[in-house]
């Protein structure tokens, strides 16, 4: 168990360390870009971001999880036709979504406040990012850290250097960002479709309708758990945009994605930690020792959060008077939005256990109810200010954390004991 924990804690720093290169190296770039782009400007990006977020989680109708769990729980031609129905499943949403575009670009840039080629762009960036992440994913689960750095790392020197290209070289202010991103999707999911033809990841003969309906079922009920967070973070910029002006919502998405740093350390680690679990809870011991193993395993990891997040708070509040004066408001919201990623980070350590019992549905109606209740909350206080947004965050993240415990435990009792 020791050695195994070493690992895990080793392949968790590394994971934790590319993924803040991979994801993380967005919100610090944004502090970079932030002397070119003003308050009001970043608020505008986040409106992007915001709808991003939302195509991101049903362009592949939150199916790409199930690779996961296919690759451990099945042999690999089975896999492959899962993978492959995965595939085809994300394809097929996203012409759909591009007819949609065509046929209604007006109104849907007036509600959603974005130019009508920024649609486009919003379908084909998500649609791309779902192969570098299947990518990502399939490395991750073969445990081949090393290759999960240099991919993890290209990404982020690639999106970095664009960024600045466009953004400061050419003058293109926050849609440069935007048009970085795009690129840098694209030359990596393509890079990764050819990945899966060289492993001969694809097998698209006979995939039958009962595969793409148990997959369907599978994933179908995590878009409301996914889409949760966009009723949380989304939303709320739209609700800031209403009842004060697009510079407070450039403030609170600041501190927000400086928070989500915290989060993103949170995956990191749950990247590896996941994949030690579903392999503990897999074998075949007595469930005494599964549990106890897995229980050390999580309080070691809990500690780590802990730090990582003091680290975090720190270097934010140094970084920030230093060298965003403008953004100087936004450290009293960022450092409510701390404990609210720290509590999140717990919540990874728990809904492991209902990912792999594959009580999805569960998880569905705990984010999502509880994301309603952040939106009615954030609907009726946060015109008085933004400080009782954060505590928001804060209350709600800590009831979803405390109803998965209680299904997780139950879950543990019913099919291990």
């Amino acid at each position: 168990m020791h050695l195994k924990l070493n690992k895990t804690l080793r392949n968790g720093g590394l994971f934790s360390i590319f993924s803040f290169l991979n994801q993380g190296i967005s919100f610090i770039l944004l502090i970079i870009l932030a002397k070119y782009i003003q308050p009001v400007e970043y608020g505008r990006l986040n409106l992007y971001y915001t709808v991003s977020t939302f195509v991101g989680y049903i362009i592949a109708l939150s199916t790409t999880g199930y690779v996961g769990v296919s690759f451990f729980r099945k042999d690999r031609n089975e896999f492959r036709k899962d993978f492959s129905t995965v595939i085809s499943i994300t394809t097929t949403v996203f012409t759909f979504l591009i007819l949609v575009v065509i046929i209604f670009s007006r109104p849907l840039s007036s509600t959603l406040e974005l130019p009508k080629e920024l649609l486009y762009v919003v379908l084909i960036n998500s649609f791309f990012l779902v192969f570098f992440n299947l990518n990502l994913n399939y490395i991750r689960i073969r445990e081949e850290v090393g290759y999960y750095g240099v991919l993890s790392i290209s990404f982020a020197l690639l999106n970095f250097v664009l960024s600045l290209l466009l953004v400061v070289s050419f003058e293109m202010n926050w849609q440069g960002r935007i048009y970085a991103q795009l690129i840098c999707s694209i030359v990596f999911g393509i890079f990764a479709l050819l990945y899966f033809l060289k492993y001969k990841l694809y097998d698209f003969k006979k995939l039958g309708r009962e595969r793409f309906r148990f997959i369907l079922l599978w994933g179908i009920p995590l878009i409301p758990h996914e889409a949760a967070l966009w009723i949380r973070q989304g939303a709320d910029r739209y609700i800031i945009n209403s009842f004060h002006d697009i510079s407070e919502v450039g403030l609170f998405s600041l501190a927000l994605n400086l928070a989500n740093i915290i989060i993103s350390i949170g995956l990191a680690f749950n990247a590896t930690n996941s994949v030690s679990i579903y392999q503990e809870l897999s074998q075949n011991k007595p469930a005494e020792d599964k549990i106890a193993r897995i229980r050390k395993q999580n309080k070691m990891i809990l500690l780590v959060y802990l730090l990582s997040t003091i680290v975090v708070v720190v270097g934010v509040s140094l970084i920030v008077p230093w060298l965003l004066p403008a953004y100087l408001p936004s450290l009293g919201y960022f450092y409510i939005l701390a404990v609210y990623g720290f509590i999140q980070c717990i919540y990874f350590l728990i809904c492991n256990f209902l990912f792999y019992y594959n009580r999805n549905k569960e998880i569905m109606m705990i984010t999502f109810t509880t994301a309603i209740l952040h939106l009615l909350l954030s609907l009726a206080f946060t015109r008085f200010s933004l400080y009782i947004t954060c505590l928001i965050y804060v209350i709600i993240e800590a009831l979803i954390v405390a109803l998965v415990y209680w299904r997780s435990q139950m879950a543990i009792k019913e099919n291990l004991f």
